[in-house]
């Protein structure tokens, strides 16, 4: 196994490339729309590393990050869409992971009060 660079040229680095672009703008806004803790900046900075993960994962598995060529039968229509998809999940996984430790680490700010 050859551990190759980025091809910017190729057209699955292209069209995934632009699929992690429209991902972003719909993984940061569900992240912090749904997210319920005080301190939404490291939701949202869960999000966008989630769904940098989600890049790097479709280059590594039909680009060429690990491998000199891409897979056989990828192109950047499928690069793009399916990385808009994986990279939106991704993203929205993460920051919802995110939100749950931040909540966790605070337990203090999120309990209910009691009424006497």
């Amino acid at each position: 196994m050859v551990i190759a660079a980025l091809n910017i040229g190729d057209p699955v680095f292209i069209g995934g490339f632009f699929g992690f672009l429209i991902s972003l703008p719909v993984a940061l806004f569900l992240t912090f729309w749904l997210s319920n803790v005080k301190n939404r900046i490291a939701v949202v900075a869960g999000a966008f590393v989630g769904a940098l993960l989600g890049f790097l994962i479709i280059q590594a598995w039909a680009g060429t990050l690990i491998f000199n060529s891409s897979l056989a039968g990828a192109n950047g229509g499928s690069a793009f869409f399916g990385c808009t998809l994986f990279c939106s999940a991704m993203g929205l996984i993460t920051g919802i992971l995110a939100d749950l430790l931040v909540a966790r680490r605070n337990t203090r700010d999120y309990r209910r009060q009691i009424a006497e």
